[in-house]
């Protein structure tokens, strides 16, 4: 049969449609090892048994990882300590994907809360420094606009009652997106306090819903992670219930001058954004963390508040009578 040009380009069509009318078919990939048994093992013994609260319904969790910045070390350990603990206790079903696909308004819907696992940067496209020339500057322009949409329908999932929790570097992402920002609440500005540093953490808010059933009895803990501080007007007490805090006296001698206060170091927090609820937590940067039992509670806590189980106040910190910090 003799193939004419007509033939051909209804056979190949796709080789010549212009550049714009072309979709940038992508999705985050990160190759990275597998944990070690001996963590795996780690984190079997540290599991807890039983939720905080018993679920009203089955709940699902979106546990999302991908970085177009730092990408941390401990992901594939704590991708599997965040799978496992909602097996353990029952309190959710965690579907640990990068999938773009998951943040579109009908495929969020399905989930009860989105974990914002240590990503960086854009989440939600390529790394300019390493992947910008393998695409043109359409290509990479469909990439912006789809990375400024899918973080826009993230919020307005909250905004609608959706949940949103955090994890460590998740105050390191969307820093361009003020809604973004907004909703998790805080920017990261650094770690004074890095992953080798003994640190002294502050229950500040000891009869709080989070945080009781985790630190009852407790004015104070010491673990050995790297501590974030937040960007000036951001991570504040007249916006956030701040549930645990750094002591910097009681810790070691940070890397450089800390830019924020005394007292003013905030490692947790609870908000409500719209009807929706946001947790976050600045703990999660070494390995060792995903198997600590009294860490691994409080994200149950945090998570749970966030899947819409464990009810809990959050009138900002500045707002409430009782002191915010624990007398020395």
């Amino acid at each position: 049969m003799k193939i004419t040009r007509i033939s051909l380009l209804l056979t190949l069509p796709s080789l010549f449609l212009p550049l714009q009318a072309q979709t940038v078919d992508w999705n985050p990939s990160h190759d990275e090892p597998a944990p070690k048994e001996s963590s795996l093992s780690a984190i079997e013994n540290a599991l807890p048994d039983q939720p905080i609260v018993e679920p009203t319904t089955k709940r699902r969790l979106l546990v999302y990882s991908a970085t177009s910045g730092f990408r941390h070390g401990c992901i594939p350990v704590g991708k599997v300590a965040l799978e496992r603990l909602g097996e353990s206790t029952g309190a959710y079903e965690a579907v640990v994907s990068d999938d773009l696909k998951n943040f579109e308004p009908e495929a969020l819907q399905t989930f009860d809360t989105v974990l914002m696992f240590n990503t960086t940067g854009d989440v939600f496209m390529p790394n300019a420094k390493s992947h910008r020339k393998k695409f043109s500057d359409e290509q990479w322009k469909q990439l912006q606009e789809q990375n400024d949409r899918l973080v826009e329908n993230l919020v307005s999932y909250v905004e609608q009652g959706g949940g949103l929790a955090g994890i460590h570097a998740a105050t390191d992402s969307c820093k361009g997106n003020h809604r973004y920002t907004e909703t998790i609440g805080g920017v990261f500005d650094g770690h004074p306090w890095n992953a080798r540093s003994n640190v002294t953490i502050v229950v500040e808010d000891p009869e709080h819903a989070v945080i009781k059933p985790v630190f009852e009895g407790m004015e104070q803990f010491q673990i050995q992670d790297e501590i974030y501080q937040f960007a000036e007007g951001t991570a504040t007490r007249d916006k956030l219930r701040i549930l645990l805090n750094l002591d910097p006296e009681q810790s070691d001698k940070p890397k450089g001058k800390p830019k924020r206060e005394k007292g003013d170091l905030p490692v947790s927090w609870v908000q409500s954004v719209g009807k929706g609820r946001v947790f976050y937590s600045s703990l999660g940067h070494n390995d060792e963390v995903y198997w600590n039992p009294l860490v691994l509670k409080h994200y149950l806590a945090g998570l749970q508040f966030a899947l819409g189980d464990l009810k809990a106040d959050t009138t900002p910190s500045a707002e409430i009578d009782l002191p915010n910090l624990p007398k020395k």
